[in-house]
């Protein structure tokens, strides 16, 4: 049972997920936090955990458009690839 420290306070995790790993996503919601509480001046560890948790979210959501405007690119490019070969061969 790995623990993790977040914003001063530890806490025992039960997971079945690497150890190391739980250690940076705690380590990046750390940071996170801090770097809200000092650019709001929030003190209340709860505002800043639902603030952190709002900034972590929409990373999540913008990272996601991202990656479905990406596949739709490749699935574009792709089709576009294979009908210029199927011209080529025929």
């Amino acid at each position: 049972m790995p623990n993790v420290k977040i914003y001063d306070r530890e806490y025992a995790l039960r997971s079945s997920a690497d150890a190391a790993r739980l250690q940076l996503v705690a380590a990046h919601v750390d940071s996170r936090m801090r770097e809200i509480a000092n650019e709001s001046g929030a003190v209340d560890t709860l505002k800043v955990a639902i603030l952190a948790a709002l900034s972590l979210t929409d990373d999540l959501f913008r990272t996601q458009e991202e990656l479905r405007k990406l596949d739709e690119t490749v699935s574009r490019r792709s089709l576009e690839c294979s009908s210029t070969l199927e011209q080529v061969l025929h």
